[in-house]
């Protein structure tokens, strides 16, 4: 490569300085006066030399002159190919802070706030990093960001994010004479803000566009942002280890990697070039340019991406023995163009008949990315250039992040032999898959503007994985299970005052790593299926969302995503869309619907009558985060409602639709009257309905006579219904009682409501753990499922029958299990004596069904006092290669109600990580959930908190989830004092501000919770069974 000079940036820098003395010297003494004497003639030549030194001159280090490996040098930074050009002068560390501006700054301008000027627009980035010598223990890093920038208003500033040492700062206009460099004043770096600003002598002028290259040194993160190092085992016995470098900048840490715009509004084009070892591999968004050798380093230039937020950058490295590949290919339908799909995983995947682990998810990727091809088969734009390189790591901060052409995943999320994973993890792959994979349309190709607007983002890519699945395979019945699966724990969530709207106020980083929540993601999913929903009953447009989804994307190629655009393509009724929405999107919570029918005395006419109101737990904390006088709208929402009427137990003779955008709304129904009524058909709106006790009773008697119009999704929603009313202590339990029993008189046999039933009664019992009702509530609800479970006994544990019926059986063993129905404890146990000798010799090859492994080893560690079967598995379960089988195993460890099993697995195991695969916070949330962890990780939490702080970082929403799970079943007095003081005496920090709000009102409505309906749930379940 020809060298030009104009590319040459000298960096002249001091590092700390480490010790690099390995071993010993032995001086004898003879050595020692040969070392004096020539200590003392060195001395006297330089003495001499010093006599004609010229004043100023530079001393240059000799190229072969021995430096120390260990610590970082200065080096040249330069490109692979001629750049844009920029006078070649020695570099400058520009002198930072106030006191150097020559000119008088005011310290409140805009280069303090939280939000960047739009002054100044990058329209192209090239990066260049220096990433070399991985093992080195304190590792730090190089680069030069070079930022074409476009000058919208005059200024004499330059403002940008940036948490990194700078070396060099040089500024110059683009294709003026000589590109003479601009006089940089000085430059102010606010920590605050995590922005730097870049003041020049001379003002930047609109319509010129100019060069800004900056020169930059950091060490790795040691909090999974920015640049960090991961270490891992490359076999599964950890004997061998190694190590590589991941970036993780979503949603606002590439100003820890780089200098740049770190905000979605900024987006451009972006070029990178990586240094790297010669023995490692880079893999990045876009395809490798070009690569070459020198000096025993790689140089490897990508090609430019489109114009990309900051976020959406993202590399790894590792090296070339660690790691393998295989490839797949899809095609899009109309082009028939090709994408290669690489799935990247370490190498014991690939051996040893492990194949399967990898041919699995592949297919799986293959065939949803080619149903998403599909769904924009009318994009003909290529998404990608060539390839989308998936990399499956050993240890990440998320299950999944996706950046526009290439999407890391923990391992866990997306390995998998399909042959012994459950269908249930099954379904949580594909649609884990079908999320990262939708957003390189909706998240890449489209993006925001403004954090405000990340909403629409993630309820578009949530939308389009459950039909991107459903197309993949069509046989799973995906779409239903988003009711009884994703949205419960988000309705309950929903139902706090500590909710918030899903459009709020977003300026600072903290607030903008608080909105990754589910109200963000599957409220404003629902909330699109409720209005998908009612445009087809009251316009007759079918499938409206995804219309919308493919005709917006198609007009705004490499644009941004604009709600207000968007959501006009919505009319339900005589509402538009903007209207309608900003009812769901400004207002938190959610409404409940009162439905009844009046009889006039006087006319003998009724009027069926609806009125909706803010659904709140009446357990809630004090104080409400969003109080009604603070809401545009008076928590009156937009709330369609289709209802069924019927004198008729077994089917309904009347559907109507109504449009209730009052608080109360009278319908007149004439002399028609209805013995009862049906509302929020299909489980499509995302409220509560509440029927008076009359109605509820016949929708009972309906429920047991097997009226053919209720669905599934319906007998789901009346069971939602009943428990969240009953919470609230407004209706009673007995309502829950009533529809509850069509479920065991006859065996029902439907998958939604078991499902619904599940996640209701677990709830339950986590909290009533502790207290004397458990008893008669167990009770209870083990008559419920003891029929189902005996009927089909012999089948539950077999691995047969359809997709659906799987997960039903995972369902039925789960409950029975956990209501600890001897039956199935006896079966769990006699099942684990068949795997057991498997597990021992470490393999997960054995005869228990894939469905039933989770239940079997948890339930027969909750019930063995066996000591060595603990301590076989607990020492061997680490090596073994499939990483769900280990799981798996792992949560059995965490249940054992013996307290030293579990005193001994935090300290020993995930608190040392020894064997670099066990992960503290999971195991402390593990063992959150057994009733003998609970008080050791509340224990630990609090004796640890500002280590865990300072290992984990102030940003990792991870320690604020912690938080909640441990406290998720905090249900008395003391625990809630407890509590209380911890969070009196601990400083809540930046994203976890919020978990906060969220442990103290869940456990206060737990404990209220209890106080208020003891005596019902004691009068409705602690019934005979003759009785039932």
């Amino acid at each position: 490569m020809e060298n030009n000079k104009d590319d040459v940036i000298l960096l002249e820098r001091s590092y700390p300085q480490r010790s690099f003395l390995h071993k010993k010297i032995s001086l004898t003494i003879p050595i020692c006066a040969l070392l004096f004497v020539v200590f003392l003639l060195s001395a006297f030549i330089v003495s001499i030399i010093s006599l004609y030194w010229v004043e100023g001159s530079i001393c240059y280090i000799n190229n072969n002159e021995v430096i120390k490996q260990d610590q970082p040098k200065p080096r040249q930074i330069y490109y692979s190919r001629p750049k844009r050009s920029l006078t070649s002068r020695k570099s400058n560390i520009p002198c930072l802070g106030f006191e150097c501006c020559k000119t008088s700054l005011n310290p409140n301008a805009p280069w303090n706030q939280s939000r960047l000027p739009t002054n100044v627009y990058p329209i192209d980035y090239q990066l260049e990093l220096e990433l070399s010598k991985l093992n080195e223990q304190r590792d730090q890093y190089s680069g030069t960001v070079d930022i074409v920038l476009e000058v919208r208003s005059p200024t004499n500033d330059i403002i940008l994010h940036g948490e990194i040492l700078l070396s060099d700062i040089t500024v110059s206009q683009r294709s003026s004479p000589n590109s003479i460099p601009l006089t940089v004043d000085c430059v102010i770096i606010f920590p605050n803000t995590q922005t730097l600003t870049i003041h020049l002598n001379e003002q930047l002028k609109v319509g010129n566009t100019y060069d800004v290259r900056i020169s930059f040194f950091r060490a790795l993160s040691i909090h999974g942002t920015g640049i960090f190092e991961n270490q891992f085992n490359t076999n599964q016995f950890g004997t061998q280890t190694s190590r590589m470098i991941l970036t993780h900048f979503e949603p606002v840490h590439a100003r820890e990697a780089f200098p740049c715009f770190d905000e979605p509004g900024f987006k451009a084009k972006f070029q990178l070039t990586v240094i790297h070892e010669s023995n490692t591999q880079v893999l990045s968004n876009w395809n490798e340019e070009e690569s070459f050798v020198s000096q025993n380093l790689t140089y490897t230039e990508f090609q430019t991406v489109p114009p990309i937020p900051t976020a959406l950058i993202a590399f790894a490295i590792f090296y070339n023995n660690d790691f393998d590949k295989k490839t797949a290919i899809a095609t899009h339908p109309i082009t028939n163009r090709n994408i290669e799909i690489n799935l990247w995983a370490r190498k014991l995947f690939f051996v040893n008949d492990n194949g399967a682990y990898i041919d699995g998810p592949l297919h799986m990727i293959q065939e949803i990315l080619t149903a998403l091809l599909k769904i924009f088969q009318e994009v003909q734009t290529p998404i990608v250039p060539k390839k989308i390189d998936i990399l499956a790591v050993p240890e990440y901060p998320s299950d999944a992040v996706s950046h526009w052409g290439f999407i890391i995943f923990f391992e866990r999320a997306l390995l998998h032999n399909p042959a012994i994973t459950s269908e249930i993890d099954h379904q949580k792959i594909a649609l884990s898959i079908a999320k990262q994979l939708a957003e390189q349309w909706y998240g890449n190709f489209i993006s925001f503007r403004w954090w405000t607007d990340l909403w629409l983002e993630e309820a578009i890519s949530n939308y389009l994985k459950y039909h991107a699945v459903n197309m993949a395979f069509p046989q799973w019945n995906i779409h239903n299970q988003f009711s009884t699966g994703e949205l419960l724990p988000t309705m309950f969530d929903d139902s706090m005052s500590t909710s918030h709207p899903i459009v709020k106020t977003v300026n600072s980083p903290t607030q903008i790593d608080e909105l990754f929540d589910s109200i963000e993601t599957t409220k404003a999913t629902a909330i699109l299926r409720m209005a998908d929903y009612y445009m087809e009953k009251t316009m007759g447009s079918k499938n409206n969302t995804l219309l919308n989804i493919v005709s917006f994307l198609r007009n705004n190629e490499f644009g941004y995503l604009i709600p207000d655009e968007f959501l006009s393509g919505y009319h339900i009724g005589t509402w538009n869309g903007p209207d309608f929405f900003d009812r769901w999107l400004l207002q938190s919570n959610f409404p409940k619907v009162f439905a009844h029918f009046i009889r006039n005395a006087t006319t003998l006419r009724y009027t069926f009558q609806l009125q909706q109101s803010r659904h709140l737990s009446t357990h809630m904390y004090a104080y409400d985060l969003y109080p009604p006088d603070t809401n545009p709208f008076g928590y009156i929402w937009y709330v369609p409602i289709t209802c069924r009427f019927s004198n008729d137990s077994t089917n309904f003779q009347s559907t109507r639709t109504f449009l209730l955008d009052n608080k109360i709304m009278n319908v007149d129904f004439g002399f028609i009257y209805y013995t009862y009524f049906y509302c929020n058909t299909d489980f499509a709106g995302y409220y509560i309905m509440e029927y008076t006790s009359e109605n509820s009773v016949e929708l009972g008697q309906a429920l047991d006579n097997n009226n053919v119009e209720l669905t599934e999704l319906d007998r789901a929603n009346l069971l939602n219904n009943a428990f969240l009313n009953a919470e609230t202590s407004e209706t009673s339990y007995a309502v829950v009682r009533s529809f509850t029993q069509f479920l065991y008189r006859p065996v029902y046999t439907g998958l939604l409501p078991w499902q619904m039933l599940s996640y209701h009664v677990n709830r339950m019992l986590d909290v009533l753990e502790y207290e004397s009702l458990f008893l008669v509530v167990q009770r209870y609800f083990q008559l419920v499922v003891r029929n189902y479970y005996r009927t089909y006994e012999e089948n539950l544990w077999k691995a047969d029958g359809t997709f659906s019926e799987q997960i039903l059986k995972n369902t039925i063993i789960q409950l029975a299990c956990r209501l600890r129905l001897n039956e199935c404890i006896n079966k769990a146990t006699s099942l684990w004596n068949e795997a057991y000798p498997a597990l021992a010799s470490g393999t997960a090859m054995h005869s228990v069904a894939a469905h039933a492994r989770e239940v079997v080893y948890q339930t027969h560690f909750q019930n063995t006092y066996n000591d060595s079967e603990w301590i076989v598995i607990e020492s061997d379960f680490h090596y073994f290669v499939d990483v769900q089988e280990r799981y798996r195993l792992l949560e059995a460890l965490t249940q054992s109600r013996q307290p030293w099993h579990l005193y001994q697995f935090l300290y020993r195991d995930a608190e040392a990580n020894q064997n670099l695969d066990v992960d503290l916070l999971s195991v402390l949330t593990l063992l959150a959930k057994n009733p003998a962890g609970r008080e050791l990780v509340w224990y630990y939490y609090r004796a640890n908190w500002f280590q865990l702080q300072s290992t984990y970082g102030r940003t990792n929403q991870r320690l604020g989830q912690l938080l909640i799970d441990i406290t998720a079943t905090f249900e008395d007095e003391f625990h809630e004092i407890a509590l209380t003081e911890f969070l009196a005496s601990t400083p809540g920090v930046d994203s976890n501000v919020d978990a906060r709000f969220w442990a103290l009102e869940r456990t206060n409505m737990n404990y209220w919770w209890i106080v208020d309906n003891s005596a019902d749930m004691a009068q409705s379940f602690n019934i005979d069974e003759k009785h039932i």
